[in-house]
């Protein structure tokens, strides 16, 4: 291929070298490739002769990321002095992620002399945003204005990124609103800034006063403004942003795709999703990692580990960011041997386990009740090497399985370790008193927050009302929320709501009903939690209303699900389940049960049935509780030498709470059983809680 121009080199025009070269340089996809050409080139004395080949050879082998190779090129060639290479070799390390290095490359060529452009800057002040050094990006801001540069398009829209990537999007807009002449890839930088800020209603905002300019989206911005709508959650614009998408033919652009996906995931419309990814021409990472994310947003982990199987088999190989998902959907699920599984994958793609991945992953085995996994993976690291979410999410683990002291002691080695504790902490050490019944020493911790400068947010007064709530402080946990500078969100009153169903207390309740209802009126959880709360009271009237209420509106209890994992298979049961095939040997197991606890003393708490109808038929219905049916199912399909896990979406019953204390006694069963709030461990007839949940 070479050959033939050997003999023509001293008698070819330059300019038709470049263009045969120029094809060549383009189709290489090799790194031997390249070094065969460059060193042709050398070899023959072209490249002393044009710059153009030089700059091409140094954007080819920043491609292949050899910078250090770019770099030797750029050294050994008599152009040094040309600001066309200097911008080349600045681009090469801004666009290959070598930033650090961009900024040095700049500091150096400017003291040799060559003269900056309009070129020059863009990806100087693309380097200071990946940095986020904002005072080197104002530096460079008084060299554009110095040489003459600030009232050009695209020096103009780098200082508008450069500004928002460095978190100073105010001073962006400052720029963008002195700008003479505004195009698209301005607006669209500007809008970019404030979505990417998690402003979406001023992004949105600024997209309509750019279309008032006369300026159409196109699939740049449209990206933008997708991701925009699915921050608001949207539906009925993200429908028309995708129309505009599909009448623009953007779709054959993946980001857009990809963004389109994620937007529709964020407004919980998991079907258009689906059909949006099925119909995908091509995909990449990020459009399997969107369609991952919009099942475990929505509730679907188990479909999102169905999803990763079928990527498995495409061959595309998962990175951080899946792996963080799959983590994510392995704590819903609760599932140790999923998590086991998913911490192997991890392993086995060789995907770095940085800090915040490591801490995900204590987290999961901390949600699937394997506290000593994450135990050791935190003693593993040195102390140096934690961060603050290391601590939160270990003392928050603690929390849940009811170890308020072991929580307790880690917040106090955390100090002594002289890290800050942070509003995450305190809700989680705050959170682990109030399970563990530790009210004094929940009281000192709120008071601590005031010498660590923490905020008390809202969160902490619902942690409070309800250490106090569970303690059966009802007036204590009132007076916390009375006294409260600012006015009690939901949370609080809903853990007041909570207190009081707990120690039947209706009068309380209706007054954190009342205003519950004020602030949340579309919340199913609070009427069903007020409604049972009229049911213990025997006020079958109010149980009605609320019902009604709740039928107008719209409003549906959300289904209590019951899940336990058999020879690595997820099966869910519902209170009642339809008798069948399948149910019938557990229905006859549940009965058995029964028996066998009366005989130990068991009595049905009937205060579990919310509904008016006769004592006989109460006891059916708390038989076949879907924790029951899926205790049941467990007994019979679980080796008697291993633990009985069941993950329960709801609140546990007080019924189901003591059938269990019982059946852990009398079958010398190990169970775990996963609710809303917490872990409760039975073990010969006693429960971690200490009934005390």
């Amino acid at each position: 291929m070479f050959r033939p121009l050997l003999t023509l080199h001293k008698n070819t025009p330059i300019f038709e070298i470049e263009r045969h070269y120029d094809r060549i340089i383009q189709s290489c996809n090799t790194f031997p490739f390249l070094t065969q050409i460059h060193s042709l080139l050398t070899t023959t004395g072209i490249i002393n002769q044009s710059v153009h080949l030089v700059a091409r050879i140094i954007i080819k082998y920043s491609d292949f990321l050899h910078l250090q190779t770019a770099r030797f090129l750029f050294d050994a060639t008599h152009h040094q002095s040309s600001s066309f290479l200097s911008n080349t070799m600045l681009r090469a390390y801004a666009n290959s992620g070598f930033c650090s290095d961009a900024l040095n490359f700049y500091s150096l060529i400017r003291k040799t002399g060559v003269l900056p452009n309009n070129f020059t800057f863009p990806f100087t002040l693309k380097s200071c945003a990946t940095n986020s050094v904002p005072m080197y990006g104002k530096l460079i801001h008084s060299e554009i204005i110095r040489t003459g540069f600030g009232s050009d398009v695209y020096v103009e829209a780098a200082l508008v990124d450069m500004y928002a990537g460095c978190g100073l999007i105010e001073d962006g807009r400052q720029v963008f609103d002195k700008m003479s002449k505004r195009d698209l890839v301005c607006w669209t930088a500007m809008i970019t800034a404030y979505e990417q800020a998690e402003r979406a209603e001023t992004a949105l905002l600024l997209l309509h006063e750019m279309q008032r300019e006369g300026f159409s989206m196109d699939w740049v911005t449209t990206v933008t403004v997708a991701s925009a709508v699915g921050q608001l959650g949207d539906a009925r614009n993200g429908r028309a942003v995708h129309g505009y998408a599909i009448r623009n033919v953007f779709l054959h652009e993946l980001p857009v795709v990809n963004s389109v996906l994620a937007m529709y995931a964020k407004c919980g419309e998991v079907e258009i999703a689906e059909t949006i990814f099925d119909l995908a021409k091509q995909r990449n990472i990020i459009t399997w990692n969107s369609m991952l994310t919009c099942y475990t947003q929505n509730g679907l982990a188990s479909e999102a580990l169905a999803l990763f199987e079928q990527m498995k088999v495409f061959g595309v190989n998962p990175n951080e960011v899946t792996a963080l998902i799959l983590v994510s959907a392995c704590s819903y699920l609760g599932s140790r041997k999923h998590a086991a599984k998913i911490h192997d994958v991890i392993v086995q793609n060789k995907i770095d386990i940085n800090i915040t991945l490591r801490n995900a992953i204590m987290d999961m085995y901390a949600k699937c009740a394997d506290l000593d996994t994450a135990l050791g993976m935190f003693k593993e690291v040195p102390v140096n090497c934690l961060d603050v979410s290391s601590w939160n999410t270990l003392i928050a683990g603690y929390g849940m399985h009811g170890y308020g002291k072991e929580a307790l002691k880690l917040f106090n080695q955390m100090k002594d370790e002289n890290f800050q504790p942070n509003h995450i902490t305190f809700t989680s050490v705050l959170s682990a008193c109030s399970h563990s019944g530790l009210v004094n020493e929940g009281k000192k911790c709120f008071a601590e927050m005031e010498i660590f400068s923490v905020t008390k947010e809202p969160k902490h007064f619902a942690c409070m009302v309800d250490m106090y709530g569970r303690a059966g402080l009802l007036n204590e946990a009132y007076e916390v929320i009375k006294d409260m500078k600012s006015q009690a969100n939901d949370e609080v009153w809903g853990a007041l709501l909570l207190a009081c169903k707990i120690h039947g207390n209706t009068n309380l309740a209706e007054v954190a009903a009342d205003n519950i209802f004020h602030l949340e009126p579309q919340h199913t959880g609070y009427y069903v939690l007020m409604s049972n709360i009229y049911a213990d009271s025997r006020n079958w009237q109010e149980v009605g209303n609320l019902r009604r209420d709740m039928k107008n509106k719209g409003l549906r209890k959300p289904a209590a699900v019951s899940l336990i994992e058999v020879n690595n298979e997820l099966h869910g049961f519902r209170t009642g389940e339809q008798l069948d095939t399948f149910t019938r040997n557990i229905y006859h197991k549940v009965e058995q049960m029964v028996v066998e606890l009366k005989m130990e003393g068991y009595v049905p708490d009937l205060s579990c049935v919310f509904h008016d109808v006769e004592d006989e038929d109460k006891q059916g219905m708390l038989n076949y509780h879907g924790e029951k049916l899926a205790l049941a199912f467990g007994l019979m399909n679980v080796d008697a030498d291993l633990p009985i896990f069941i993950n329960k979406n709801l609140r546990v019953c007080s019924d189901c709470h003591s059938v269990f204390k019982l059946i852990s006694g009398v079958y010398r069963r190990k169970i775990t059983v996963r609710d809303v709030n917490r872990f409760h461990h039975f073990e010969n007839g006693m429960c971690s809680c200490s009934d005390y949940w």
